[in-house]
């Protein structure tokens, strides 16, 4: 039987091996250079139109390639935030999909640079303290609501980066992770459909056993999610991937991905592209029943 992510995590406390670690440049300068205001509202509203298509992976990376151009010229928060997602999406989306482990891992790299380059726009205070040698757990309750979407996006893409280092790396920044999600759910529990309920679904379902999660604790969790954002297709995936398999609850696991490939994508149009590819992640984990059963 092939293991799960989640029983994967399990099976690493017995691997061994050195931390990979990421070191964000926090004392470097953002870019400052004079904006080129028709160029850059150009770029822009190109990548816009781009990412309104996004369903179409062509259009994703083109978004992104209008994006970054555009952030080079007048570099933003907000802008560094979007790429951040962009990234995140190309990866965990179309290369997760297609299997491609270098060109997803290569996306969480990208999208944590992005989302530490809109951390220092967004959160100078924050930035400051990291300079000055303070934890990031401690730093972090610094950053502003203004930088919900920079922490999101900073949290999400560095644990996606670390587990594919190893056990080791998944492991040291643990604590940093859950810190910039507590900060995240207690200035915005809604930001990105109920991202922090979500969140904690999924660190509660990995880390019971190991590190103080519980399965109770993840449910609760998913079911909140769900609660306040049902149109979001993604939570009911991973509510099946890492708790049904944890808990190797086949009939639950079955139940969500079914009605996940029922469900009308297109019930909240802002997010049918997601939804359509977590539709897709349902139909591939379907298919894998057995294996993870």
């Amino acid at each position: 039987m092939r293991l799960s992510r989640a029983m994967w995590f399990t099976a690493a406390l017995a691997a061994s091996g050195c931390a990979t670690t990421y070191e964000a440049k926090w004392d470097e300068k953002p870019v400052t250079a004079p904006p080129a205001a028709e160029a850059t509202a150009t770029a822009t509203a190109e990548g816009d139109a781009a990412w309104e298509q996004r369903g179409d992976k062509a259009k994703l990376v083109e978004a992104i390639t209008k994006w970054e151009a555009a952030f080079e010229k007048a570099p933003t928060a907000e802008l560094a935030a979007r790429l951040a997602r962009a990234h995140y999406l190309l990866g965990d989306g179309y290369y997760v999909l297609e299997n491609n482990v270098e060109g997803r891992d290569a996306e969480y790299q990208k999208g944590l640079d992005w989302a530490t380059r809109s951390l220092k726009l967004s959160a100078p205070e924050f930035t400051k303290a990291m300079i000055e040698g303070k934890k990031h757990a401690e730093a972090i309750t610094l950053a502003p609501k203004e930088s919900v979407p920079a922490m999101y996006w900073y949290a999400t893409n560095l644990g996606k980066w670390a587990a594919t280092k190893g056990f080791a790396t998944r492991l040291r920044y643990k604590d940093d992770i859950k810190a910039t999600m507590l900060h995240v759910k207690a200035l915005d529990e809604n930001y990105f459909y109920a991202a922090p309920w979500r969140y904690f679904g999924s660190f509660e379902a990995v880390t019971a056993g190991l590190a103080g999660g519980s399965l109770e604790k993840s449910e609760e969790n998913y079911k909140k999610a769900v609660e306040l954002a049902p149109n979001y297709l993604g939570t009911k995936v991973l509510w099946a991937d890492f708790l049904c398999t944890k808990k190797q609850d086949k009939a639950t696991f079955k139940k969500l991905l079914e009605e996940v490939m029922a469900a009308d994508a297109k019930v909240d149009p802002a997010i049918e592209p997601e939804n359509r590819i977590e539709q897709a992640k349902a139909k591939k984990l379907l298919a894998e029943i057995d294996e993870k059963f």
